[in-house]
Formats: C-alpha cells, sequence, structure tokens
C-alpha cells in the first residue's frame, strides 16, 4: 500500500493501483473543517472508493457524516429503511417481503451504478459496515473509467454515442426477481430515463462505462434481451482484475464509492446463517452526460 497523505492526525493510503483508498485517524463524528473535506473528496474521486476504518456511527451520527460531502438523497427503495430516518436504507439479508416471507435475495448480483433510472443519480453511495459475516460478502468495485480506457480503440468508438433507457428494473427480470418491484415497475406509468452509456465526469473529464444492467431496458436499438446480452458482452470484455478492488467488511467501515466512474457489486459467499448488514445513505448527484 501507497501513502497518498499523511496530514494532521490523518493518514489517506492507496490500495491497489487503480481503484481504492482508505483513511485512518478520523473519527466522523467531529465535524471535518473545509481543507480535509477537500481532500477526502478528491481521494474519492482520484481513486473510486475511499473507506473509512474504525468508526463508531449511530444511523442519525452517518447522516450527518455524510451530508458534508453534498445533497442526500432518498434510496428510491422505501421498504427497508431506519425507522424515524428515511434517508438511511438498510441492506440485509435478513428481510421480509410484502407477504411475511423472507425476501428474494439476488445471489447473481450484476455490477452496476446505482439508481440510473434517475434523472440525476448519486455521486457517492456510502455503505456503512453494522454487523457483518465473519468472511465473505464482500462489496466489489471497479474502476469503469481505466476499464474503458483498456478497451480496444474499435470498442471504444462504437460504445461512446450509445444511450439506454432506465428503468426501475428491466422487463428481462421480471421472473427472477424481487416480486414486489417488479410489480412496482409493471404498473408505473413513469417514461424511461435515458442516460449515456459512457459518461463524462463532471470533475475530472474522464469517461466511464456507466450503467445499471439490472434497470437498463433497451441499448441503442436493441430490443431488452438483445441489450442484456450486449451488456453482458461489453462487461467480459472490458472488466479485469486489476481494475477491482474487494472491500471485505469489518464493523465500523464506511465505504464511499463514487458512481460516476465505478460500478459495484455485493458478493454472497458467506454462510446465510451469519447476519449481512449495511446501512446505504446516497450523496446526489449531477444529471449524467
Amino acid at each position: 500500500m501507497t501513502a497518498l497523505a499523511d496530514i494532521q492526525n490523518f493518514k489517506i493510503t492507496k490500495l491497489t493501483e487503480h481503484v481504492g483508498t482508505e483513511v485512518t485517524g478520523i473519527d466522523l463524528r467531529d465535524p471535518l473543517d473545509p481543507k480535509t473535506l477537500q481532500v477526502l473528496n478528491d481521494a474519492i474521486v482520484d481513486n473510486v472508493a475511499l473507506v473509512f476504518r474504525g468508526q463508531q456511527l449511530t444511523p442519525a451520527e452517518l447522516l450527518k457524516a455524510v451530508s458534508q460531502f453534498g445533497e442526500l438523497m432518498p434510496d428510491q427503495n422505501q421498504r427497508y429503511v431506519v425507522e424515524g430516518l428515511p434517508l438511511v436504507s438498510v441492506l440485509s439479508n435478513r428481510h421480509k417481503d410484502s407477504t411475511g416471507k423472507q425476501a428474494k435475495i439476488a445471489k447473481n448480483a450484476n455490477w452496476h451504478t446505482d439508481h440510473t433510472n434517475q434523472e440525476f443519480p448519486p455521486k457517492f453511495t456510502t455503505l456503512y459496515g453494522v454487523d457483518v459475516p465473519s468472511k465473505g460478502g464482500g462489496t466489489s468495485v471497479c474502476n469503469m473509467n481505466a476499464a474503458f480506457e483498456a478497451l480496444p480503440e474499435d470498442i471504444k468508438a462504437r460504445i461512446t454515442p450509445m444511450k439506454t433507457t432506465n428503468t426501475l428494473m428491466s422487463s428481462t427480470r421480471y421472473d427472477s426477481a424481487n416480486p414486489d418491484i417488479a410489480r412496482e415497475q409493471q404498473t408505473s406509468t413513469k417514461p424511461p430515463m435515458v442516460q449515456p452509456l459512457v459518461r463524462t465526469h463532471p470533475e475530472r473529464g474522464t469517461k466511464a462505462i456507466y450503467f445499471h444492467k439490472g434497470k437498463v431496458e433497451t441499448v441503442a436499438d436493441m430490443d431488452p434481451f438483445e441489450s442484456q446480452d450486449f451488456l453482458a458482452d461489453l462487461l467480459d470484455t472490458a472488466l479485469k482484475p486489476e481494475f477491482i478492488y474487494v472491500h471485505e467488511w469489518k464493523a465500523g467501515d464506511l465505504l464511499f464509492i463514487d458512481n460516476r466512474t465505478a460500478m459495484h457489486k455485493a458478493g454472497f459467499d458467506y454462510d446465510p446463517a451469519e447476519h449481512r448488514h449495511l446501512h446505504r445513505v446516497l450523496v446526489r448527484g449531477d444529471r449524467p452526460f
């Protein structure tokens, strides 16, 4: 690991060449001064992900800490949130669905960036480890700018002008996903949100592959199933191990992910008898371009 900054009483350390940093020596229950906040924001943006180690945050303290990085926004799924704090969503393998049964968990979770069906998707997704498995269940983060730049020039030229249409859930997933969410999409009258397949970062001007496979209804002029096959092939070509960081959770970790440059996915290689319980808070971003 390489030290990027050793400022006052905290230290930022690079975890891998292309993605991931960690910061130690900061207690996020205390407010951040403007200089420190800028250094931390740059560390997230330049390294795609940043983890704060050893935090002890209540849900209200988590909200206050994350709000220093921008305007907070609600998770579109309000079924599972902390009581009284709707901006803090709960990710858990022990959720119940509307019938009281164990909620279906998408154990074939796809690489994605969050909420692409919204006009102003989150710039940062933050995840806080409340109760985590003894091993496994890591969150993988991929630098999609590095993945894009490593593509052959003809593929980059082909995909750069492409657009995706995005809904709450792709119609190709109705039979396999959470039935409550499928039902909500099937009855929705909201028009699809059009997004660029290759997004330009508003702070850095870099380009990154940008989509949520589970929300893409179509790519360009392809039908939904052709679109899913196209995106799967694109990921097979673009993703390389050196662009990926797997965050193995410890209770008290707070992970920031820059959705404008990253894709992420949850791992399910843990004992299902153990509890995997994270809190998620989203920071609103700009309209993708």
